[in-house]
């Protein structure tokens, strides 16, 4: 008679490697084939109104964007419209992390390698560094930390490599990660954040103090590179002080210190405020501003209710574009249904927190983010929809569902695609080309 545990020992081993070897390959298939598949660097207004910055911080040693009419203008100034007057000085409206991070990139590059942003030959091999260290990197630890996130829910390898799988291939993640933007970092900082709240709230890892403060850095880098995202770190944050609150106020503060350090002593020296400028319209009224009369997509007038069917199932609309995303939904009642009693209640508060989200979209916004693939401002709730689905893909069994899944994965790959080839300019989208029409 056969010995169990000589038929069980192979099996445990063989599921031991793989998972770590199948994530890994996925991630490696990911990151590489996205980078190697870019067309080319788009270098648009997200590009210019942070060089600006990046310049005037080196070489002039201000925030300032601006030179007297007797002199040239700064680089890249006069290719911005993401820009205000304070104090009767023109600056970029951009949040001053990346910029920050991006003036030290280019600092030493000036000083090393002799490095101009001011030569036309030397503008692309910077920003191709500033891309691969702050966007495709990003991108890379990201899904390290998503495939982290996953296993802590999910023993069965092949079951924790779909949404894996389904995030680096079939999302607008890895499209943006080619091209220098904040969402890309504030959506791996969101992922970092998230496997530290979930393991610790979950009791699946020990209630360390350096696990507290890893999560207070990256969801302070959330804060700071995206903040309406933050909503999402803080649903994260209420749970960790609910059940540790004493390692949560105290490390976590000390993990979020530097990051917000930097944010608000970024907004004070360059505006004397510590509000975003983005809430203050008065400063974007300048007498040349663009926004006094917007062009194309940012002139737009739909009615709200137009504008919520375009983000979410029309033209723009990320279960459109994107529709393994709707697992998400199918996984809230999975995981509301039959999942862990304590799951439940961060469950339905992260899902309020993406309908807030939207609502906030909605009431405050009207040009689907610019000129860009989809409505790039949900690419931050992206791992989150994921992560809701967690249920269903480890219990799907229905052939049916096995087939919405595989057509619905498909369709976002194609779009992922598209995003691959085009994340910036207008009517890109296989939905404007065959259903609704462009967006302007």
């Amino acid at each position: 008679m056969p010995n169990p545990s000589m038929e069980t020992t192979p099996c445990n081993v063989y599921s031991g490697w793989l998972r770590w070897l199948l994530p890994a390959a996925i991630i490696a298939v990911a990151v590489i084939s996205a980078g190697k598949l870019r067309p080319g660097l788009f270098i648009g207004d997200t590009v210019t109104s942070r060089l600006a910055t990046v310049y005037a911080l080196v070489h002039e040693g201000t925030w300032r964007i601006d030179h007297p009419a007797d002199l040239p203008p700064v680089p890249f100034e006069t290719q911005c419209v993401d820009k205000v007057v304070v104090n009767g000085r023109l600056l970029s409206s951009k949040p001053p992390v990346l910029t920050l991070l991006m003036t030290g990139e280019y600092y030493l590059l000036h000083l090393i390698g002799g490095f101009d942003l001011a030569k036309r030959e030397d503008l692309r091999p910077v920003l191709s560094f500033m891309v691969l260290t702050l966007c495709q990197l990003s991108f890379a630890v990201g899904m390290v930390f998503f495939a982290a996130t996953i296993s802590l829910f999910i023993r069965n390898p092949f079951r924790a490599a779909i949404p894996l799988a389904l995030l680096g291939f079939a999302s607008p993640i890895p499209g943006y990660a080619q091209q220098l933007n904040n969402h890309t970092p504030a959506a791996a900082a969101l992922m970092v954040a998230l496997y530290f709240a979930l393991a610790l709230s979950s009791g699946k890892k020990p209630p360390k103090a350096w696990r507290f403060a890893a999560f207070g850095l990256s969801a302070a880098l959330v804060f700071a590179f995206d903040l309406p995202t933050t909503i999402f770190v803080a649903i994260a944050a209420l749970a960790l002080v609910w059940k540790f609150p004493k390692q949560t106020l105290i490390w976590a503060t000390l993990g979020s210190s530097l990051p917000l350090l930097a944010h608000f002593g970024g907004l004070w020296l360059a505006t004397g405020d510590l509000r975003p400028v983005q809430m203050r319209e008065a400063v974007y009224l300048f007498e040349s501003s663009y926004w006094r009369n917007p062009l194309g997509i940012d002139a737009l007038n739909e009615s709200k209710l137009t504008y919520l069917f375009n983000i979410t199932f029309g033209r723009m609309g990320v279960f459109m574009l994107f529709p393994c995303l709707i697992v998400s939904v199918c996984g809230v009642s999975e995981l509301l249904r039959h999942g862990p009693p304590e799951m439940r209640l961060p469950v339905v508060l992260t899902t309020f927190a993406f309908v807030v989200l939207t609502v906030y979209y909605v009431k405050s916004t009207n040009n689907y983010g610019g000129a860009s693939y989809g409505f790039r401002w949900y690419i931050g709730s992206v791992p989150v929809l994921l992560l809701l689905g967690v249920l269903l893909f480890d219990r799907l069994r229905w052939y049916s569902g096995w087939m919405l899944l595989g057509v619905a994965s498909l369709i976002s790959v194609y779009s992922a695609w598209e995003c691959l080839q085009a994340p910036w300019g207008a009517n890109h989208e296989w939905t404007c080309r065959l259903l609704f029409g462009p967006v302007v």
